[in-house]
């Protein structure tokens, strides 16, 4: 199943919304997301301070899948990500459709994408965030 049409969608957080790391929960909508489980998705992970930026690349960024419970959250993830729809440019991130690359059947699901560009120095080689926040404190 090409999945734009899913119920419950599915969104990819590569970042301070992943499990454990708080940022649902002071959203509030920690109990309104269902975790479905990892993945990977194409691109280019860079570390800007408090958060990772995801960009297009030919890296991996590692991520975790969650479905949607509550057609209110996107709208709250969109304001959290500094995403506008009618205002797309002056947006920090964009919210975009993006293939799991471990899904084998052509599986997508939202996800943010940085609309900046990153320093260079600033990528992070693995694309894992988890990992990175290790070896930063370490």
């Amino acid at each position: 199943m090409a999945n734009a049409d899913r119920d419950p969608p599915w969104v990819v957080f590569y970042g301070s919304l992943m499990r454990g790391l708080g940022a649902t929960l002071r959203l509030g909508i920690d109990q309104r997301l269902r975790f479905v489980g990892p993945c990977t998705v194409a691109g280019e992970l860079y570390d800007l301070g408090d958060w990772p930026g995801l960009r297009t690349g030919n890296g991996r960024v590692v991520g975790e899948i969650h479905a949607l419970l509550d057609d209110e959250v996107l709208g709250i993830l969109d304001g959290f990500e500094d995403y506008d729809a009618k205002r797309p440019r002056e947006s920090m991130y964009l919210r975009e459709r993006v293939p799991l690359l471990d899904s084998g059947g052509g599986e997508t699901a939202w996800t943010y994408v940085y609309n900046q560009v990153p320093d260079a120095i600033a990528r992070i080689p693995h694309g894992d965030w988890r990992r990175w926040l290790a070896e930063r404190s370490a």
